[in-house]
């Protein structure tokens, strides 16, 4: 059920249109506020999704000045840094 009602508050049209401009390189709160979602939104539909969560989190999670792959880059949420984040713990 949950499902569902994610589904019909984030849907597939958004997801794409979403992803599409961040890769554009617009950032993930100006782009949600133009969609009429919130972030929180965007991010925990991964939750359900784990597919988009992976998706979204290599495009709006990385940030290009950061040394990735590094427990360092705290503000980084790319699998590669989540990866040394998790094995420094």
């Amino acid at each position: 059920m949950r499902h569902r009602s994610s589904e019909a508050c984030f849907p597939p049209a958004a997801r794409a249109a979403l992803l599409g401009r961040i890769v554009g390189g617009e950032h993930i709160s100006d782009v949600c506020v133009d969609l009429g979602i919130s972030v929180n939104r965007a991010r925990s539909y991964g939750r359900h999704a784990p597919a988009w969560g992976r998706a979204l989190a290599l495009r709006a999670g990385c940030d290009p000045d950061l040394e990735h792959g590094t427990a360092r880059a705290y503000r980084c949420r790319c699998p590669h840094c989540w990866a040394a984040k998790a094995a420094r713990r």
